[in-house]
Parts: C-alpha cells; structure tokens; sequence
C-alpha cells in the first residue's frame, strides 16, 4: 500500500530479518539495527486519508519504535481473568513486535482460567469482558498468522459460535445471581456495560467476528449499531466526550473496525468515527497535555496522564518530553492503516493563527440513545493563546464527573504544566469528584470570555484549591493573587474568598503517595511531583469565587496593571452576580444559576443566548476557521488549520463523504 513503501524505505531489512512474513496476513519486521516496521491491514486507497509528509511518518515511527522499546520483554506480561487482557495482551503483542515472538505468542495461546467455568461454549476462548474482546480481535485479525493454525482455528470456531445470535443477554449457563462484572452476575455471553468505551468495544468485536463467521444477522444488527453511534457522532457528539481517561479506549476498537471490516460501508463509519474522535483530541491535546473540559476526567493532572494525550501522541508528537507509562493500547495505532487528517494534525500542533476561541456543545450520557436532543447539555468555552489553552463549561466542575475549568501553560521542559481550580476539599479530585459524593461544592457557573473568566459557587464550607505548576512563583499585590508561570502570568481576584495562598499539607499530599509495606514501614512515592496547592476560604455567606485572567506579554506590566483593577461584586451576596473588565479590555458579567437555563454569562456586553442559532452547535469558531460542526445540523464536521482543510459529512442513514 502506499503508505507501506514509506515505511519501508525507512530502514533495510534483510530477508533474514523478518519476522511473521511467511505465515501471510499482516506483518511486521525488525532490522539489524532493531528498528521496527509494520505492513497493516491492506485498505483500499478510497478509506484513507491523504498522504502524511515524510517527516511526520518518520517521527510517528520513531515514537512507535520507543513505545516499543519500553514495554517488549520476555515473559510477566500479567493475568488473563476477567478482563486482566486489557493490559496483559497488548503488552504481549507489543512484545511480538519487539523480538520476544515465542513468549509473547504462547502467552497469547494460553488456555483461559475461565475456560471450563465461563467459557467453555466458545472452546475456552474468553469473549466475554469488553476489554478482552477488544484485544481477542487484534489478536486474531492481525497477529493470526504467527498462530499455532489448531489454535486458530479454534478460535474462528468459537467466533462463530459466540455470534450465532445476539450475544447480548443471552442466558449464560454460569449465571448464579452474583454480583459483579461476570457472567455468573450479568445471565449474558458478552459484557453488559455500555458506557461509550465498552460499547464501542462489544459493538465493533460482535460485528468482526460475526463477519468473519457468515452470520449475516448478527452482522447486519451490529451494523445497525455501529451506524447508529457513528450518525449520533455527527449531529451532537460522543456522550462520554473528550474523556482524558477513555477516549483512548474508544479509538482502539474503531481503528479494529477500520482495519478488518470488509463491508465497505462500516469501514467507512469506522473512518469517520476516528476523524472525529481524533479532532475532538487535537482540540485539547498540546505538547502532551490534554485540556478541559472533559466528561469523565480521572484527575491527571500531568503530561501525558491519561490515555487520550498518552495515545493520541503517537499520531500528534510535539512534545519535548515522552509518556513513561502506556496503557497498551498503542498496539492498535502502530499496526492499523489508519492516520488522522492533516488539518487534524495541524490543530494538534496549534499550527494556526493564535489567539483564538472556540465554543462547543457535549451531549448527554449514552448520547446514541437519545439521538435527537434539542440542545446540548454542556456549553464549552475554548481558549487558545499562543502560550497557553484555557477552557470551561458554563457550570463549572460537577458531579459525578465532569471537569469544568482547566488550563495548560507552556513548559520548555515538561510540554504543558496543567491549572485546575475547583470549590474541594480533595486536592485529588480537584479535576472532578469521580463518583464520590461530598467531595465538591455543588452548582457552580462559570463565565468566560477570551482569557478572562469569572467562577462562582452557592455558598457552600468548600475552600477553593488551585493546582498549579511547582515551579510557579506566587505573588500578592494589591490583593490579586499573581501565579508567574515560564511565559504566562495568570491574576486572580478573590470574590468573598481569601487569597488564595500555598497549602503545603495539601501540596505534600498531591507530590507524594505514603504506602506502607508488609514490615509497616512507610515509603513516600512520587505522585504528581510537578504541582503544588493552593488554597483560599470563602470570606462571609453568600455566594464565592475568584475572577481570573491570562496573561502572556510582560509580567511586570500585566502584575501592575491587574494590581490596579477589582471585580464588580456589590450584587454577589444578593443575586450571585459579578462582572470585571479585565486588563485585557475583555468584560464579563456572569449572573450563577444551579441549571444551565438560569446561568446568564455576558461576553463584552452580550448575552449568551443558550437557544440561539449561534450557540446550538458541536463546535463554532468565533473568529475565522478552525473546527466547525453544527447540532442537528447537516452532519458535517469541518477543520481548517495549518493551511489544510478536511470535511466529513454522515448522512442520517449512515452514508459517509470526505474531502481533503
């Protein structure tokens, strides 16, 4: 294929290097000097995008030889229960790629320990928990080659007896009432959960391995699925949109479907489904961060910290630093066909003219089941400057999981050091609660314009903390609270709030994590070693917060000048109401409400009218082109940057279109 010349020409092979040619199928290979290559799946030329330029396909190589590199070993890959193939069978197939075939291939042959107990129907082939069955298809469609040919075939057996019928509640022979994840506690032949990620997960599985079997009415069902999730994609969004912790998870089981489907139509919605995932990351991703908000935010304050930043930088790169841990999914990215649009790459990279702002609407939970939503549940506002990127929802950070105020400042060494503040007492959810209840102060609202906002929470004994870079150095003057970053400076105004100030207990507690071994010794392990806390106390009843403002030109005029200005709060204790005119010259009035409706944001002197054509949208640039995509509008997702464009359309009934 086309894309296999370049990556062939980037080293010489001997013949006597190559490793899983002669069992056919696709393949991969080790040169004299270890470098790695892999020949994917072939996909005709009309599913894929266009051409990278050299050099990105050089640097995507070289940061998949170091993943690579970091992760292949001999043996203790971990535990095949339940779905312990999660990590376990990635990093065996990364091990294939690196050199250890042998190990790695018969740990991936190995009998099931739920076999005879779970899943003894399907020959002891474990299709049961979304994660495994994520791997098992990898496994199989790409790497079934350098299978013992038993083995293998024993394994199309039971995918064809896995997908006889709908595997989705069907009655379980295990079933015993139980609780828990498994079989015995779900009376089901696969994994019964459906966030986004898991459904994506049993969805494109069901369909492969239906596909490859010949049973037609499990493959057109799961089809209808797939089409259905893909369509939803196009006219509102994902509803576990942008997730720091599992988008990553979601890209994986798509680029399964883009590599091994052979109906063109689902390859098709497996391409678009990754154009837009991959553009939804770009917009937060920069030099290995990944930006707020996000809906279900596990707290990785941090480069590369969770799986959307930590995958997704094989395809983006621009980062001085590189991930130390892998979630082990990068094995679908280093051997699928698939490459994001250039544009796409572009808005990664932050290869436009900057600043810029960007406005966006998330769904709902289960977005696909309720695909026809009026309006969307969350209003993002989107920042980026050319030293930073500043981004929120209009009510805040909220339960049960959603981070709502987030910016990523530029470090020549680290990439991207990350800001978060929210009303907690838990410096460790401070990115959201994750599920926890008492941990964050509720019915937030936020109003932000450009590089300037204002945060306000119903009264509430929650303090405000602010993770912040360790390096920072925190300044008072004039009552404003400065945080001098490498090349940002960033005021904050406390409203009914004291100055915010370093909390070293809390910062002790954010560096390191107290374990305590077997003989009852204590060992302090690095936790987020880059950041500090701090923190500042509601001041009297009523209604509290802080106003904000970034700043990226001389620190000394920005400190003096912002010394000079306070926020207009006389109707804070009354109505919750603040307003400030930054140094800036932006203004921003915010009215706090505890729902969507009755938060009221005035951006230099207009009302944000939640019901107007202007705000019902997936994305909207506000000043010229970058990411557009109207709300149940015409299915179209359009990205202008770096002087490419790229546009996909999905029509209601499924039919994909691109343009490049």
């Amino acid at each position: 294929m086309f894309r296999t010349a370049i990556r062939l020409a980037l080293l010489l092979v001997s013949v006597g290097a190559l490793t899983g040619l002669a069992r056919g199928g696709p393949r991969w290979s080790r040169g004299p000097d270890g470098r790695i290559s892999v020949e994917p799946a072939p996909v005709e030329r009309r599913f894929q995008n266009a051409d990278w330029p050299k050099d990105w396909e050089q640097g995507f190589w070289d940061r998949a030889n170091y993943v690579v590199a970091q992760v292949a070993r001999d043996g203790r890959y971990g535990g095949t229960y339940f779905e312990q193939e999660k990590r376990s069978y990635g990093w065996a197939m990364l091990s294939v790629l690196g050199g250890f075939e042998e190990p790695a291939m018969r740990f991936l042959q190995a009998e099931d320990p739920m076999a005879q107990q779970w899943n003894k129907h399907t020959l002891g082939i474990d299709l049961f928990p979304c994660f495994t069955l994520k791997q098992q298809v990898r496994k199989y469609f790409f790497f079934g080659g350098a299978m013992e040919p038993e083995y293998r075939e024993r394994m199309k057996r039971a995918a064809g007896i896995f997908t006889e019928k709908d595997p989705l509640g069907r009655p379980h022979y295990a079933y015993a009432g139980k609780s828990g994840w498994g079989p015995d506690a779900k009376n089901s032949w696969v994994d019964v959960r459906s966030t986004d990620n898991l459904k994506l997960m049993r969805d494109t599985s069901v369909y492969l391995f239906a596909e490859e079997s010949g049973n037609e009415e499990v493959r057109r069902l799961y089809k209808d699925h797939l089409r259905r999730f893909v369509v939803t994609m196009y006219y509102q969004g994902m509803g576990e949109w942008d997730s720091e912790n599992y988008l990553g998870h979601s890209i994986a089981p798509m680029l399964n479907l883009y590599d091994f489907a052979k109906d063109p139509e689902v390859k098709m919605l497996a391409k678009a489904a990754l154009d837009a995932m991959a553009a939804a990351a770009a917009v937060k991703y920069w030099r290995g961060g990944f930006n707020g908000p996000t809906c279900r935010d596990y707290n990785h304050p941090y480069p590369f910290g969770g799986s959307a930043a930590a995958l997704t930088w094989l395809w983006f790169g621009d980062a001085p630093a590189r991930p130390e841990q892998f979630e082990a999914d990068e094995i679908h990215l280093i051997t699928s066909a698939y490459r994001p649009p250039q544009a796409v790459v572009h808005l990664a990279r932050k290869n436009f003219p900057r600043p810029k702002e960007v406005i966006a609407g998330k769904p709902r939970w289960a977005a696909w089941r309720t695909p026809d939503d009026a309006a969307p549940t969350y209003r993002e506002t989107h920042y980026f400057g050319r030293t930073f990127q500043f981004g929120t929802l209009a009510r805040g950070t909220q339960n049960p999981d959603v981070n709502g105020f987030k910016i990523l400042v530029y470090s020549r060494r680290r990439g991207a050091e990350t800001i978060m503040a929210a009303p907690t007492d838990e410096p460790l959810r401070l990115g959201s609660p994750q599920y926890q209840e008492g941990i964050l102060a509720s019915h937030s609202a936020v109003g932000q314009n450009g590089n300037m906002a204002i945060y306000l929470t119903r009264e509430s004994d929650k303090p405000y903390l602010f993770l912040v870079p360790e390096s920072a150095e925190i300044i008072e003057r004039g009552g404003v609270t400065f945080v001098r970053c490498e090349r940002t400076t960033i005021a904050l105004w406390p409203i009914n709030l004291t100055p915010p100030r370093l909390d070293r207990e809390r910062t002790d507690r954010v560096q390191y994590e107290v374990r305590t071994d077997r003989e009852g010794r204590e060992e302090r392990r690095p936790r987020w070693t880059g950041s500090k806390i701090l923190a500042a106390r509601r001041r009297a009843a009523g209604h509290y917060g802080f106003a904000i403002e970034i700043d990226e030109g001389n620190a000394e005029r920005f400190i003096a000048a912002a010394s000079n200005i306070r926020p207009e709060t006389g109707e804070v204790p009354v109505r919750g109401a603040a307003a400030m005119t930054a140094v800036s010259g932006r203004r921003v009035r915010l009215q706090w409400g505890d729902t969507l409706a009755a938060v009221h944001i005035w951006r230099d002197g207009r009302l944000r009218d939640w019901d107007s054509p202007e705000e019902l949208v997936a994305y909207r640039t506000l000043d010229g082109e970058l990411i557009d995509q109207s709300w149940q509008g015409d299915g179209t997702l359009r990205v202008a940057s770096g002087g490419k464009t790229f546009t996909c359309t999905v029509t209601p009934d499924g039919r994909v279109s691109f343009e490049e």
